[in-house]
């Protein structure tokens, strides 16, 4: 098994976030984190959902100089609209109907630390100005209070919504969006890279056989096959559930056959099966004689449909850089958006 940075893994260091990978894109990532924690940069994380963008903001903080200063997680989509100031900023004894004591905001708390803000795009227009002006100056007053608060916060925002797109439709601020977009790193999906499947397979079989007293298994080659071809919409967490699944209803066996898998991997879905006018979408059919501008663009339309239109997984697969996916895409309107 491998650690982030491609080596066998030995023993877990204390408190340190663990991502299993062998994956290259992934490896990078993980050298790009070291040296954005030598800074007090904002970083996004973005990427679908179970694609692991917690550890990427664990390991943040755990590489960052105020690595042993509080971590403070909040999950903004978990939070009633009319709480969020509240949560996030805190309050004065008084300030409203229920505040009988003075509340700490997430700001106030992860003070010389780490405030990872995930589900940042569920988070509403109101409480985005809140958050704006907290960003920005540092400082903010608790929901009631009169005395300005200054705190020295690392900033990490995580979403699996593609922020830009929330922009043009108005659902997010483009002012905002542009404070916590400092750096982006983007999360490839599992089935981006299937090098990591057989690694993930091997660990949480492990760590589930000592959870519930189990022996060892193994998967035969069908199973094993069938693992490898699928796309795992739910990423990591969705293979996590599987291999529990697994390990929970294995009785005598000493392997895992095709059939003990879950339907919804062995019957997929045709919803979920790739297609494109009839064909696999993993491949372009083009007639012989068919322009390279048509070309072009049915490579962009597909490569966007199989990313689910996010532009910039589809600019590195592409080989483009995002500013000329967006030029192709102004110049070509609205043929690519199907």
């Amino acid at each position: 098994m491998f650690n982030e940075d491609g080596n066998k893994m030995g023993p877990a260091k204390e408190n340190k976030p663990m991502l299993i990978t062998q994956n290259q894109t992934m490896i990078d990532l993980c050298h790009k984190i070291k040296l954005i924690a030598k800074t007090k940069a904002t970083v996004l994380i973005t990427g679908e959902n179970g694609t692991g963008k917690e550890v990427f903001a664990g390991l943040l903080h755990y590489h960052n100089s105020n690595k042993n200063r509080s971590m403070v997680t909040v999950n903004c989509g978990a939070i009633p609209k009319e709480l969020v100031e509240s949560e996030l900023l805190g309050h004065e004894k008084g300030a409203f109907t229920g505040a009988d004591a003075q509340k700490k905001g997430c700001f106030e708390l992860a003070d010389k630390g780490t405030l990872f803000l995930d589900e940042i795009g569920e988070m509403s227009l109101d409480a985005q100005v809140k958050l704006l002006r907290a960003v920005e100056l540092g400082s903010f007053r608790r929901v009631g209070g009169k005395e300005e608060i200054h705190v020295d916060v690392t900033l990490i925002s995580a979403t699996n919504k593609i922020l830009d797109d929330q922009v043009k439709s108005g659902s997010f601020r483009e002012d905002l969006y542009y404070r916590l977009n400092v750096v982006e790193l983007y999360v490839p999906p599992l089935r981006h890279r299937k090098e990591d499947i057989p690694l993930l397979m091997e660990f949480y079989k492990n760590h589930y056989c000592d959870l519930y007293g189990k022996h060892d298994f193994s998967f035969n080659d069908e199973s094993n096959a069938i693992l490898m071809a699928y796309d795992w919409p739910g990423n990591i967490r969705e293979l996590k559930n599987c291999i529990e699944r697994c390990t929970v209803l294995l009785e005598e066996d000493d392997c895992i056959r095709a059939e003990m898998l879950p339907d919804s991997i062995t019957k997929t879905d045709k919803k979920r099966m790739p297609s494109y006018h009839g064909e696999d979408k993993r491949f372009l059919h083009i007639p012989v004689g068919t322009s390279l501008d048509v070309i072009e663009r049915m490579a962009i339309r597909q490569t966007l449909s199989s990313v689910d239109n996010n532009k910039t997984e589809a600019a590195k697969i592409l080989g483009f850089a995002r500013k000329t996916l967006h030029n192709k895409l102004d110049k070509y309107d609205s043929e690519v958006y199907v």
